[in-house]
């Protein structure tokens, strides 16, 4: 910051006031455009809705919490965070991910076994694509049968077409590699351990443009993962291209007597990969 400050005061009088009135020019073209605005987008939410869980009803009561920015950074690697608060008791079914005005709006599907955990705070984490200004949502279904919401507006823009290297080839260089961790919790009477899967993966979803050959980059992304804890399932979770590249998933399960974790993973040319967590912590 120091050193921007130097710089800027050591320009000559004549080249600061030609910026400055670059800078005016621009400010003012910006200003003229017309700006993203939430309420020109239809509202397809009651029609995902439809399409997704019938005639279900869906609550919104803190049963469920989204985590995400208001405004994304990089709309390509977008940070979501769904949470399940310790006063909810009961076994989780399932978790839906969505994204209202993306191309495919359903990011994943999670469908959890027994040894997803009960007993603490719950969570699931990774990182999306955001095609447009749209609602995010968490559709968590508890044991019961019931379905509960969070959602929220994230402003983001061409995250799917976005490339994440100039040269794509780079993408497949150890194509498949994967860590798998394991973390304890703080406290010895917490239930609830937490688990990271990390592997190198295009995630290519047929939108993006390859700068070299001008050619679209054909899909290729993770479409299944299964997580077990010394066999039971933790979790089957069915994917799409709007998940980031090279994904990142972090999430809870229950302690067991055995923690490591084992991971597959099958991508859309179905390919298979495996994983095996590395010791607690590491």
């Amino acid at each position: 910051m120091g050193l921007a400050f130097f710089e800027e005061d050591a320009m000559p009088v004549r080249t600061k006031s030609l910026a400055l009135i670059g800078s005016a020019a621009a400010l003012t073209l910006v200003l003229s455009l017309p700006m993203p605005s939430a309420e020109a987008k239809p509202d397809v939410w009651q029609t995902l809705k439809q399409q997704t869980f019938g005639d279900r009803a869906i609550a919104t009561d803190g049963m469920v919490v989204l985590e995400m920015p208001d405004t994304a950074e990089d709309a390509a690697l977008v940070p979501l965070t769904v949470r399940v608060p310790p006063h909810v008791r009961q076994d989780l079914k399932s978790l839906t991910l969505v994204i209202d005005n993306n191309p495919d709006p359903v990011i994943a599907k999670i469908a959890f076994g027994p040894a997803a955990g009960n007993g603490g705070e719950r969570s699931f984490s990774t990182r999306v694509r955001v095609e447009d200004f749209s609602h995010v949502r968490a559709i968590l279904e508890t044991g019961d049968g019931e379905l509960h919401m969070a959602s929220k507006f994230v402003a983001a823009a061409g995250g799917c077409g976005a490339l994440m290297a100039k040269d794509p080839d780079v993408e497949t260089v150890d194509l498949g590699k994967m860590i798998v961790k394991t973390f304890p919790p703080a406290l010895d009477s917490n239930p609830i351990w937490s688990g990271q899967v990390m592997i190198k993966h295009p995630n290519a979803n047929g939108m993006q443009l390859d700068i070299n050959t001008a050619t679209i980059i054909p899909a290729r992304y993770v479409k299944e993962m299964t997580v077990k804890r010394d066999g039971e399932l933790v979790f089957k979770m069915e994917g799409t291209f709007s998940i980031s590249t090279n994904p990142n998933f972090r999430f809870t399960y229950g302690r067991g007597q055995d923690n490591d974790l084992d991971v597959t993973i099958v991508d859309t040319d179905q390919t298979v990969f495996a994983g095996h967590s590395d010791p607690a912590g590491s």
